[in-house]
């Protein structure tokens, strides 16, 4: 398999330096988002449960006093890492990787004393094999019912930990085998709020430790996992037609990492830009929401059933994790805000009168001459009190490589991030080791800021 070839020779010194100071940008972003979660009830309940399993001591659970099996601490750093739906997001592949990748890393790099140039090297194999895999069929996994990034998370936690435990082609080639097996995560959760989204980057980080595990102790997987009669792409993507070129075409030329958008927002990336919307008009026509008559949004048809419908739901989410799902929501708390943070996403400002009151006021068209899913755009248009209208459209999310959010702005989200759990001083030095990460003899000296002592 040609996918398990290039993450089997891939080599840190012709990683082009861009992708190289990316990656060390996304390690910091997704340990960010990751201590904001530290100590919420699911992440609480989740360390409970891999805590009792006990187990060798490779790897470091986010500021908790054990160190477990890499499997386990993957699994709850992982679920850690989306807790609040900060992390980074791939347009087409509608895939989260940072949220499978980075933990993966970390965890099997503690097991094997690997070096920050290996992390970072396996690191970038596994973000470019799962991101080609969600490429391939763009929306096909959410059509059929399944969260994309655990779906596709489950092959680059395979090559992640794959490379850190040094399996030659052969061998990766059955962890990717095994890894389709165990690829899995429902949507239902978009039904009610259910926690089970947060779980998905932790459980594909988990099972593809796993499937390298058990590629290296010989046990085989099927060769054509991705493409066969029962494969990843028949089972699991509505329409089955995948565009199979684009597994490979580019492979080790273009970098699919530098393609992956960090997120402005605590909520689902496809809101994002409509959020932008309602802020640039907001702030252009120094609004209030008393001024705001009536919202329409234009969405491109995939996005609906996620971000849309039930209508009468989203205008009213039922929990603060649904309110994250919500188009509505989120467009009413920036025109009532006039930003969106993690605790604009809480059970108390989800009750807001203010927001709902601009919620119920909110409609929406399908519009798929907008450019999805190779962007996530944004259509938002106003009528005021007045009789006026104002409308902004923007093609391209914030924080996208077209599009890019500058290093000061994911400093000051890092740093927004982390201090909800760690002193300054400890954020600081955390920082700094992450900008010199792939120059670490051993990313034990990053973990040990994690470590809670």
């Amino acid at each position: 398999m040609e996918l398990a070839r290039f993450a089997a020779e891939l080599e840190y010194a012709k990683l082009p330096s861009e992708v190289v100071e990316n990656v060390r940008l996304r390690l910091l972003d997704t340990v960010g988002v990751c201590l904001a979660s530290v100590g919420t009830e699911y992440a609480s309940a989740i360390a409970d449960v891999v805590r009792s399993q006990g187990g060798r001591p490779e790897a470091t659970l986010f500021c908790q006093p054990d160190r477990l099996p890499a499997t386990w601490a993957a699994l709850y750093n992982g679920a850690l890492a989306h807790g609040n739906d900060f992390d980074d997001t791939h347009s087409v592949a509608l895939v989260h990787p940072s949220g499978v990748v980075i933990p993966t890393a970390l965890a099997v790099a503690e097991r094997t004393g690997a070096t920050g140039r290996e992390a970072v090297t396996a690191a970038v194999a596994g973000y470019e094999v799962g991101l080609r895999i969600g490429m391939a069929v763009p929306s096909g996994f959410h059509a059929r019912g399944f969260h994309a990034t655990g779906v596709c998370g489950t092959f680059a936690a395979a090559v992640t930990a794959g490379r850190l435990l040094r399996l030659d082609a052969s061998h990766l080639a059955h962890a990717i085998g095994i890894a389709g097996s165990q690829a899995a995560g429902s949507l239902e959760f978009l039904a009610d709020g259910a926690w089970t989204k947060r779980l998905h980057p932790g459980w594909a980080a988990h099972a593809g430790i796993v499937a390298a595990l058990l590629a290296a102790r010989g046990y085989t997987g099927p060769a054509a996992a991705l493409e066969g009669r029962f494969g990843l792409f028949n089972a699991y993507a509505t329409p089955a037609r995948p565009d199979l070129t684009r597994l490979t075409s580019g492979l080790g030329q273009e970098w699919e990492v530098l393609n992956t958008d960090f997120k402005p927002y605590p909520c689902g990336h496809l809101s994002h830009p409509y959020m932008d919307c309602a802020r640039s008009l907001r702030a252009k026509h120094q609004l209030t929401p008393e001024d705001v008559e009536a919202i329409e949004l234009r969405v491109p048809g995939p996005a609906v059933p996620i971000l849309c419908e039930p209508l009468a739901d989203k205008r009213r989410p039922a929990n603060a994790y649904a309110a994250r799902f919500s188009l509505p929501y989120a467009v009413a708390v920036v025109l009532a805000e006039g930003q969106a943070g993690i605790d604009d996403f809480s059970e108390a400002r989800i009750r807001d009168p203010r927001i709902l009151a601009l919620t119920a006021r909110t409609t929406y068209q399908i519009d798929n001459t907008l450019p999805f899913p190779e962007h996530f755009p944004g259509w938002v248009r106003l009528r005021l009190r007045d009789g006026s209208e104002i409308e902004a459209r923007m093609d391209v999310s914030r924080g996208s490589r077209e599009h890019p959010m500058t290093e000061a702005e994911l400093h000051e989200k890092f740093e927004s991030n982390a201090a909800r759990t760690l002193p300054r001083e400890a954020l600081e030095a955390l920082w700094e080791q992450g900008l010199g990460f792939d120059g670490l003899s051993g990313v034990a000296e990053f973990t040990r800021f994690l470590a809670k002592s």
